[in-house]
């Protein structure tokens, strides 16, 4: 996981160095209590009580809740290298494992706040950079390294396909009730992208 630092170095008020070891905290409090209450009754005050920390303490770092969230979904952020195996199939599969959530906090982190990110467009601008954007960029030197091996398709809608994961991925961080583990996944991809990516055919191909 990314050594991605939460928000600045300077408390608001007075300049002082802030504590990481506290911004620690206050960001676990964050992670933990999303998916108990939801974005919505998630509040400042139960953050810093469950840290052990005072209201000021978390104003002092974060203006408001959507900037204190913010600065969580930052936490989820991921450098590691992209898998290369020489095949489509293991690199989407690889890299579906290196996104995946072994220990099942960071998808229920994420499905509490699904429902809310279209409405506060900082959160889903954050979401993006940290998650979206990674993940297509991913998927496109994948998609590009086996074109150059003869693996796609030149009719597949590279870019249409694109959005089939994060889509069902999606449905199902709003649905809550079925898992996103790597069986789900791999059942993506031999069901629907590998499929599509390699054998797509126009209407009327004989």
């Amino acid at each position: 996981m990314s050594s991605v630092q939460p928000g600045g170095s300077k408390s608001k008020s007075g300049g002082r160095p802030r504590d990481p070891e506290r911004d620690r905290a206050l960001l676990a409090a964050v992670r933990e209590i999303l998916p108990e209450v939801g974005y919505d009754r998630l509040t400042m005050e139960s953050v810093a009580a469950r840290a052990g920390a005072s209201r000021a303490t978390v104003y002092r770092r974060w203006k408001d809740k959507s900037e204190l969230v913010r600065d969580a979904v930052r936490l989820l952020a991921w450098d590691e290298p992209l898998p290369d195996t020489g095949s489509l199939r293991e690199d989407l599969l690889a890299v579906g494992a290196m996104y995946s959530d072994r220990n099942g906090p960071r998808d229920a982190f994420l499905s509490a706040i699904a429902a809310s990110i279209n409405r506060d467009p900082a959160l889903r601008d954050t979401v993006d950079r940290v998650i979206g954007e990674p993940r297509r960029a991913a998927y496109t030197a994948i998609v590009d390294r086996a074109r150059r091996r003869g693996e796609i398709a030149a009719a597949a809608q590279t870019e249409l396909i694109a959005d089939v994961v994060p889509a069902m991925i999606f449905y199902r961080l709003l649905d809550g009730e079925q898992p996103i583990d790597g069986a789900y996944y791999e059942r993506i991809i031999d069901a629907l992208v590998v499929p599509l990516l390699t054998g797509y055919r126009k209407r009327g191909d004989v």
